[in-house]
């Protein structure tokens, strides 16, 4: 077997492209040939599940031609409607087949793309005198008169009433038994309290909130009781809640996994500053943030508002949604350059942008014949979007051969979760990707695709170039190469010869004796251990360990006599690096101590790291502290590799 000692040498390569480049430099035969790869970045924008740019909804199948120039960038439809549209005539009564229907054969079914809605209890904005459909009064609920922006009256409801937030609960419980985890909806709004739904009362004078008995007390717990009914009702779809200035609101919210929402971004911030308040704050823990801006591309030049300077505060906070609520769809075809800009640069930004920014792997595959191989992956992540991802996805790593058939595959989970790639931050993982015995030689190519495994569909698109049809992106070629097969056992001591090397823990002995497994000899080790170390004897292996490659350390023990509170013993191996600095530990199973006495074959197998080179072998103690009187035999210790790169 060569000789293996150090396994990589990090080397930053300069002007690096898409292309495949130089392998890391080698101190031959001591390092594993490495080539490193930096893909070329990708500007597209990306349209990603969890995220996304969206307008008010349409059913014009003209307003979203393909060959718009924001028709790749707008994948969601908004539609925000009065509660009276869906349940006009009476309690249960619902149109909810006329009404969805045509939005989801639209927007879904032919243009693929996504739907959200939020149902108001008051709105200002509506031509109707009950936006709360009539027969919600008839019922008993208390009312207020105010006067609309389009109409002399509008009927409104007290929210807090119990009889109101009773006939509430019942239809947003209908609602998401209709609409729950429908394929196309991206996500629903509380829209059934306060104006637009939006947790403030904009038109209700402070004579009427003393009429009607209002409180904030009862105004949040009011809220509360929504909030759990969306909760209840909409276990698979995200809901959004329109935060504002109650913070004990937007707190209960997103303890009950609901998510932020707000209408009034201006180029000073959106309203009551729910960025620094409350985004920044909540967005690492869960809660998606999405914002709207205050007024239309005209009202924001009539107030000499900047639109780039409006998407930049925007952006400037952790959202996965934007609301680009401008102008109608015939201007937003023939919009200046400015907003053409802003959105594409928005696209480019919001939620989540993953970028595979380096690659490192083996430059050559070695094939022996009738054992696997091993592809060493070291891969750099990037987060280039402003907020964090908020589901788990896995990797799938892909050898094709010159025809494009997979030779080998393999979904792999980051060890660092998808969620915990924060906005900035650089994530380092290493893999292995198993090739199967009888791969023939050849120059292969290797491709990555993000996934969901749960939703085999799902392909996640990312900020590099080589994607194909398939979601997968292409990375480099891989040579694979037929080498002899060396020796599989690296290490085996039958102690038929002595004590092999082996040496007592302080407090312990070391000696051959009779008694064994097999042969005639086996090593026992015996004596009190005074708490000075945490095994009972070790030996360090002569050999090399091999980077990222797969052993099986096995043994046979027998304990003859342990301290009564002492822990079962094992077999373990120390990975070391080069310079004998400790990396990390791997064990076999512990012995049976119901069954003392008995020789038992402890198995274990060990998965080395990038780094690894050398490994010491220890009779585990289990334990730093405690004195235990052990007594115990070991023999037949054996060391396999069983897949190497």
């Amino acid at each position: 077997m060569p000789r293996w000692s150090v396994l990589l040498s990090i080397v930053l390569l300069p002007n690096l492209s898409s292309a495949e480049t130089d392998e890391s430099p080698l101190s031959p035969p001591a390092t594993l040939p490495l080539q490193q790869v930096v893909p070329a970045a990708s500007t597209a924008p990306l349209t990603n599940p969890g995220m996304g740019l969206y307008r008010a909804g349409t059913l014009n199948p003209d307003d979203l031609p393909p060959e718009a120039w924001f028709s790749p960038l707008l994948q969601i439809g908004y539609f925000r409607d009065d509660w009276s549209v869906l349940e006009p005539d009476a309690e249960g009564t619902y149109h909810f087949d006329e009404y969805f229907g045509p939005i989801f054969d639209l927007w879904v079914k032919r243009w693929q793309r996504r739907v959200a809605f939020r149902f108001m209890s008051q709105n200002m904005h509506s031509r109707r005198q009950y936006v709360t459909p009539k027969w919600v009064f008839d019922a008993g609920v208390p009312s207020v008169k105010l006067k609309g922006l389009y109409t002399k009256q509008q009927i409104d409801p007290v929210f807090w009433d119990e009889r109101y937030l009773q006939i509430q609960e019942r239809f947003i419980a209908d609602l998401g038994k209709y609409l729950d985890g429908r394929p196309g909806l991206e996500f629903i709004d509380i829209g059934s309290i306060g104006e637009w739904g939006e947790m403030h009362l904009a038109r209700w004078t402070p004579e009427l909130l003393r009429q009607t008995g209002f409180t904030t007390a009862r105004y949040i717990a009011a809220y509360r009781r929504l909030i759990d009914a969306f909760a209840r009702a909409f276990p698979q779809t995200r809901v959004f809640l329109n935060v504002g200035d109650y913070e004990t609101i937007n707190d209960y919210a997103a303890i009950k996994g609901l998510h932020f929402r707000q209408d009034g971004l201006t180029p000073s911030g959106p309203s009551a500053d729910v960025g620094r308040r409350f985004y920044r704050r909540y967005a690492p823990c869960g809660v998606i943030c999405n914002y709207e801006f205050y007024g239309s591309y005209t009202e924001m030049k009539e107030k000499g508002w900047g639109v780039a300077e409006t998407f930049a505060k925007g952006l400037e906070d952790p959202i996965s949604y934007l609301h680009i609520s401008l102008m109608g769809y015939r201007e937003l075809a023939q919009a200046p350059a400015e907003i053409r800009q802003a959105v594409t640069d928005a696209a480019r930004r919001i939620g989540f942008r993953f970028v595979l920014s380096r690659l490192r792997c083996n430059k050559t595959l070695r094939l022996r014949e009738g054992t696997p191989s091993r592809l060493f992956l070291e891969h750099h992540w990037k987060n280039e979007g402003v907020a964090p991802c908020y589901a788990s996805y896995a990797l799938r790593w892909t050898l094709t051969d010159s025809q494009g058939r997979t030779v080998a595959e393999q979904l792999t989970f980051p060890t660092r979760p998808t969620t915990l790639w924060r906005p900035g931050d650089e994530v380092m993982l290493t893999d292995v990707l198993i090739i199967p015995a009888g791969v023939q030689p050849g120059v292969y190519r290797l491709q990555v695709a993000m996934v969901e495994p749960e939703h085999p569909s799902v392909r996640i698109q990312l900020a590099i170039g080589g994607r194909d049809d398939a979601g997968a992106y292409d990375l480099c070629a891989v040579s694979a190469e037929t080498h002899a097969a060396g020796p599989s056992i690296v290490y085996e001591e039958g102690f038929e010869h002595g004590a092999g090397g082996w040496r007592a823990a302080e407090g312990m002995t070391v000696q051959v004796a009779g008694q064994a497994y097999s042969g005639t000899s086996c090593l026992r080790v015996a004596g009190t251990q005074p708490g000075t170390a945490w095994n009972y004897a070790h030996f360090s292996l002569p050999r090399p360990v091999l980077p990222a490659s797969r052993y099986q350390l096995s043994c046979w023990m027998r304990v003859d006599k342990i301290a009564p509170k002492a822990p079962a013993p094992w077999l373990k191996i120390a990975l070391t690096d080069a310079s004998g600095k400790w990396l990390t530990n791997a064990k076999t199973n512990a012995y049976d101590l119901d069954q003392p006495g008995t020789w038992q074959r402890l198995v274990g197998f060990v998965e080395t790291t990038s780094d690894t080179a050398g490994g010491d072998f220890a009779i585990e103690k289990g334990a730093l502290e405690g004195h235990f009187d052990v007594s115990l035999a070991l023999d037949d210790v054996t060391f396999e590799l069983l897949e190497s790169p």
